[in-house]
């Protein structure tokens, strides 16, 4: 999420009528009758890097390959963990033997039956890929398999947030089958077979990525609820195409081209709201903007000069260039947002400091000598661009000499891997339910940035392991207050974005905090 990295959605919890076998389905979740057939057409901001969820934070990723593949848990619509692979879990007294109970009959793309031979082998993988993952990996003793659908999970130390690991999203521990697994290795894959609702069909660089209907799927009874729950793939199939320049994605959906867009500036708002063929909403806030600092820099390895960034920002200007200011923005030193339990205002006296002046005698005291800042940007994602443009100017008149780098999203993706070619970039967080899914506080010293503190180290430990969430919230707000001591990143601020459909569409949700569940939205008859 990022929000390229990480994205957004929610649900309602009430209950959905069984479907039957005619064209539609009663549908007390949404707004009418849920119709089958047709092809749903979005709009991307460009190419993903991979489709392979292990692989990757980014987005586009996550909103895409969650319709072909699934994890074991996932999101309900009060974000907490509910089965979706899995059937049950249970945990021994001491918090570290951890028994998950599969789903019989669940059927991959392929034709095979999923099994525990295929959970372990997948969790192994993304133990291996992922930093999440990573981190619970090192405290695994075990990974066993009992029989054909029960797997029992030894950690060495109580691990409290497992569930929640397991349901995220983005980079997510999504089960693939064991053959393709063992074909790709540690490498993304070259062959997409999963469990959801819609199987992959083709990808065709700058064309599109085709999905369609799984008749196979096996489905969950009782509704939906978030991200589990009942899915109904109502749409024959849904095509996702690359469309990088943002007026053809704005042109392409007033044209009726597409029926949804993943992206579009927030400047797009008062041009769309009136057309009476889109349905355009301002979402409630659901990311927040943020420079990632590179800790292997040569440069960034300073503290001192992290500071001065971090010091010269002035963040209403940059948030008003990137998301609009109004309504689409709030300042916010939280890394959690206020819909959590998490929100904590610890670290306040360095956010927001807007004091060129303090960051001109950081950079003095640091001994910078004029060495250019390798600044990463996408105009894919035009608030990412507008960010950084005012953030180069506010860095400029404090004295630094900055490199300015425009890219599209796919090759910073790639880039923000290697320590050696950046400095800084600029994205988006999205909504997280748990602070254990920060990307630079649950894959420290594994995400782009590698914080390396030692102390923080430490304390993301504690988290990821400690179940009580009154401990767990001393131990967060100690490690936002080192976030904001030792500066890995600088959020700017809390953010809104537009939400753009087409009235055609079916099933739509107001609220959108980490990607739309395409699966649950139909193409309505045209008149």
């Amino acid at each position: 999420m990022d929000d390229a990295d990480e994205p957004e959605d929610d649900d309602d919890d009430e209950e959905m009528d069984d479907v039957e076998d005619d064209d539609t389905v009663d549908d007390p979740d949404h707004d009418g009758e849920g119709q089958y057939g047709g092809t749903l057409r979005v709009a991307t901001i460009g190419e993903p890097a991979t489709l392979d969820i292990h692989q990757t934070t980014a987005g586009i990723t996550a909103q895409i390959s969650f319709c072909w593949a699934e994890p074991l848990f996932s999101y309900d619509s009060n974000y907490e963990p509910i089965p979706m692979l899995a059937e049950e879990y249970t945990v021994s007294d001491d918090g570290t033997v951890h028994t998950f109970h599969l789903r019989e009959g669940v059927m991959f793309h392929n034709g095979d039956e999923m099994t525990a031979e295929d959970v372990v082998a997948s969790i192994e993988r993304w133990g291996e890929i992922s930093g999440v993952g990573g981190n619970i990996m090192e405290v695994t003793e075990e990974l066993n398999i009992v029989n054909d659908y029960e797997i029992e999970w030894v950690t060495s130390i109580p691990y409290g947030t497992i569930l929640v690991a397991l349901c995220s999203n983005t980079q997510a521990c999504v089960i693939y089958p064991t053959e393709i697994i063992e074909e790709a290795g540690l490498d993304p894959l070259t062959e997409y077979v999963g469990t959801g609702p819609y199987q992959f069909v083709e990808h065709t660089a700058d064309v599109h990525i085709l999905l369609e209907r799984f008749d196979d799927y096996s489905t969950l009874e009782g509704g939906i609820d978030g991200y589990g729950g009942t899915k109904y793939a109502y749409v024959d199939e849904i095509e996702f195409i690359p469309v990088p320049d943002e007026s053809s994605r704005v042109n392409g959906m007033q044209a009726g081209d597409f029926h949804l867009v993943m992206d579009l500036s927030n400047d797009q708002y008062d041009l769309l709201a009136d057309d009476e063929n889109l349905r355009v909403e301002i979402l409630p806030p659901s990311n927040w903007d943020v420079f990632f600092i590179n800790w292997r820099s040569p440069l960034m390895e300073n503290l001192q000069i992290r500071q001065a960034f971090q010091a010269c920002l002035d963040h209403m200007p940059i948030m008003q260039a990137s998301r609009g200011g109004g309504d689409f923005v709030q300042l916010d030193p939280s890394f959690m947002m206020e819909p959590t339990p998490w929100h904590s205002m610890v670290g306040e006296e360095n956010y927001d400091m807007a004091d060129p002046e303090l960051a001109a005698e950081l950079l003095e005291e640091a001994g910078y000598d004029g060495t250019p800042v390798r600044f990463l940007a996408t105009q894919e994602y035009s608030y990412m661009y507008n960010a950084a443009v005012i953030a180069v100017q506010q860095m400029e008149d404090a004295g630094f000499e900055v490199d300015f780098q425009i890219y599209d999203w796919s090759t910073i993706l790639q880039m923000r891997d290697d320590p050696d070619v950046w400095d800084i970039f600029v994205t988006g967080h999205g909504f997280v339910p748990d602070p254990s899914q920060i990307t630079f506080i649950g894959q420290m010293n594994i995400y782009a940035g590698w914080w390396s503190d030692e102390q923080a180290l430490e304390l993301a430990d504690e988290l990821m392991s400690e179940p009580d969430f009154d401990t767990r919230m001393e131990i967060w707000e100690q490690l936002q207050a080192r976030a904001y001591e030792t500066v890995p990143a600088v959020k700017t601020g809390d953010s809104s974005v537009i939400s753009v459909w087409s009235r055609q569409v079916g099933g739509f949700t107001e609220q959108l905090q980490r990607g739309v569940p395409y699966w649950n939205v139909w193409l309505e008859e045209e008149a």
